[in-house]
């Protein structure tokens, strides 16, 4: 991207965007499984307790996750489906929650895991059958996290091949 442009959008963002004041957004943004996967391999290259990962959306909130632990090595991949189960109410409750499915027995064994062996980034958390992702805590991490304070509306969805990200954002 080119520096001037960065200088300014950095500029605006230490403002808090003040030039903009008014200004509403809506947008619907889908992003591919392949976008997805790169993120993810990513994101398992940076944590020493992932050794792989795949995401593939499906229809109706639902994702496929398969997951390979670098330790313990006696796990052989997790295969689990995430279910949205609940989206992020802002500004109060950013979470977004997912419900594990068919995990069965072996998340019972994995889940402690996954945990202690920090494969879990900050901001996202195991209790149960439940995956917590705190979206402030996350943005936080990559020096975002003001960002949300735009945001009046963030709903979270999947299709066949892509996860679906609506937001609305407003700025006063």
């Amino acid at each position: 991207m080119d520096p001037r442009l960065l200088t300014l959008l950095s500029r605006l963002q230490s403002s808090r965007f003040t030039e903009l004041a008014g200004s509403e957004a809506r947008a619907t943004i889908r992003i591919a499984a392949p976008l997805l996967n790169e993120a993810a391999a990513t994101f398992a290259a940076s944590t020493p307790a992932v050794r792989d990962v795949s995401i593939r959306p499906r229809a109706s909130n639902h994702i496929d996750v398969a997951l390979k632990l670098a330790r313990p090595a006696f796990l052989p991949s997790l295969n689990i489906t995430l279910q949205i189960e609940r989206q992020p109410q802002l500004p109060e409750d950013p979470e977004l929650v997912l419900r594990l499915r068919g995990a069965g027995g072996m998340m019972r064994l994995a889940g402690p895991a996954i945990s202690s062996f920090g494969a879990l980034p900050p901001g996202v958390r195991l209790d149960g059958d439940y995956v917590f992702v705190d979206l402030r805590t996350v943005l936080r991490q990559h020096g975002q996290g003001e960002l949300l304070d735009y945001v009046e509306q963030l709903q979270v969805m999947s299709e066949e091949g892509s996860v679906i990200v609506l937001i609305q954002l407003r700025i006063r």
